[in-house]
């Protein structure tokens, strides 16, 4: 048997190191590839998801709270009294402008009569009254409960009603109040989140089944009713949040979907995106390179007498790799910040809302105006910090409670002048809370520390004022304490101690003053 001469063995041994070095680093690398692109669309999901899940609490949060001013105002209140009273419907509706795509605010008596509405139009509209109307808030006294409707009018609006029970001083229920919001509430600003040509959708359902929101809502613009026991509810109860990849029994569509399970408002937010459309430009990218991927093997085929140029060109192979690598790790970089961009972009606004404030405030025409105005800084100031002191701290979600109370602290005391100047603040807080909590307790501390600032020390009176939160295994317990003059028995008509009446119970707390040496204001709630 004749040997092959050494240069043509060197020569099929190289050509069949080559073809199938280069085949195997090919399927490697585009097998990487797809998998850096899975989990990089999977991380941006959870974002999407956990920033919906912010919008939903945000609006519950304001929901709650002013359903619990409309209850504490209209729940003693005869039928007879409430039923058209203009001066009721104005107060609703200077409401309803604070609220973010409000539609229209409610007012129903116990059978579910309508018996007051902002939309003068809607007054005496029977598809309005009725018993189904107001059940769900009936059936759970002292709860805000969020439902869906789809409105009974030329466009077939999509609504997201919150309504709560109105429970008299006796605990009797008189009837319900509805808050109704637009659903673009929802849709623009995930529309803001993820773009419509990747097949996304949004949706939150309740656990019982209900649809509240979608979008883009079912075919026929129907709500639907998910069957609990099978998919997706099957996924939900695996834990509180988690990624899944499964056919849409809405549309029938495969794809991968992040959930957040919110059991405190008894509510799922997913997010999802057509697998197609996660894969689309990996696959765009997989034919390109195969086709230069092909054309450098002929290429190293074709010269693979020339050992040296065969190694020259895999090293730019290699270098292309290294590169594609740093690629994908510089835009994980990037999917690191976004909560970080988000949390900055929130204080920028809320620093534009309060330069407009401050701009209103030099044309006010009264002290009254422009001591409300200010009191509305404050409250800006106090929401903004907490953003402010996320991005700073480079945290995601939890606020560094020590940073942000000193920071509060620091800004009231200044913005209140040479009034403030004999009196000393001191801050004993330390750990984190997360963000919607955070919040409530910092507006809330904004009241009581801004409540001693202006009236514990009168006429340039000094004295101490201090912060304190502490805890024990099951509760937070959160302090603001003076040494003033103390708080009289029948507070003026201010709206602080409402404010954190109402800031109490969002954080389900409770609170209590003290006027023994001065004031305190302490506030008990749950970890």
């Amino acid at each position: 048997m004749t040997a092959l001469p050494r240069p043509r063995i060197l020569l099929s041994v190289i050509a069949a190191v080559i073809l199938l070095g280069g085949v195997g680093g090919f399927v490697a690398t585009i097998w990487s590839d797809r998998d850096a692109t899975l989990a990089d669309w999977t991380l941006d999901l959870r974002q999407t998801s956990h920033l919906m899940e912010t919008r939903v609490r945000a609006l519950h949060a304001n929901a709650h709270a002013n359903l619990l001013r409309i209850e504490d105002r209209l729940a003693d209140r005869s039928p007879a009294a409430i039923r058209d009273s203009e001066a009721e419907r104005k107060w609703l509706e200077r409401i309803l402008a604070e609220l973010p795509a409000g539609l229209a605010i409610h007012i129903h008596d116990h059978r579910g009569e309508l018996l007051l509405s902002t939309n003068r139009a809607e007054s005496h509209s029977r598809h309005l009254s009725g018993p189904d109307l107001i059940a769900p808030a009936m059936s759970r006294p002292g709860q805000t409960i969020i439902t869906a409707e789809i409105a009974e009018d030329r466009d077939r609006r999509h609504v997201i009603v919150l309504s709560r029970a109105l429970v008299d001083s006796s605990g009797i229920v008189r009837g319900v109040a509805r808050l109704r919001v637009g659903g673009e509430y929802f849709t623009d600003f995930f529309h803001g989140l993820q773009h419509a040509d990747r097949g996304t959708i949004f949706l939150v359902v309740r656990q019982d089944g209900a649809m509240i929101a979608r979008d883009p809502l079912p075919e026929g613009g129907q709500l639907l009713r998910f069957d609990v026991t099978r998919h997706p509810f099957t996924e939900f109860a695996r834990g509180n949040e988690g990624v899944y990849r499964a056919q849409s029994v809405v549309d029938g569509a495969e794809r991968l979907v992040s959930y957040r399970h919110l059991p405190d408002l008894g509510l799922v937010v997913t997010s999802g995106m057509t697998m197609d459309m996660v894969f689309r430009d990996w696959t765009i990218r997989t034919q390109r390179n195969a086709a230069l991927h092909a054309a450098g093997i002929l290429l190293l085929l074709a010269l693979a007498t020339m050992t040296g140029e065969s190694l020259r060109h895999e090293t730019r192979l290699l270098r292309s790799v290294e590169g594609k690598a740093d690629e994908l790790a510089a835009a994980l970089d990037e999917k690191d910040v976004l909560f970080q961009e988000v949390h900055h972009r929130v204080k920028n606004n809320l620093q534009v809302i309060s330069s407009l404030l401050t701009m209103q405030s030099l044309h006010a025409d009264s002290d009254a105006a422009r001591d409300t105005l200010r009191d509305a800084l404050d409250r800006i100031h106090s929401m903004g910090l907490v953003h402010q002191t996320l991005y700073e701290r480079n945290m995601a979600a939890n606020v560094d409670l020590g940073v942000y109370f000193g920071r509060l602290a620091e800004a009231l005391v200044g913005g209140h002048g040479p009034s403030g100047g004999g009196v000393t603040v001191s801050v004993d807080v330390t750990g984190t809370l997360e963000l919607d909590r955070a919040v409530p307790l910092g507006m809330l501390a904004n009241e009581a520390l801004s409540n001693a600032l202006k009236h514990a020390f009168p006429a340039g009176r000094g004295g101490a004022i201090s912060i304190s939160l502490t805890g024990d295994e099951t509760s937070w317990h959160f302090a603001v304490r003076d040494d003033g003059i103390g708080m009289p028995a029948q507070p003026g008509k201010g709206i602080g101690l409402s404010l954190i009446r109402a800031l109490t119970r969002q954080l389900g707390g409770r609170f209590a003053i003290s006027r023994n040496g001065g004031t305190a204001i302490v506030v008990t709630f749950p970890k």
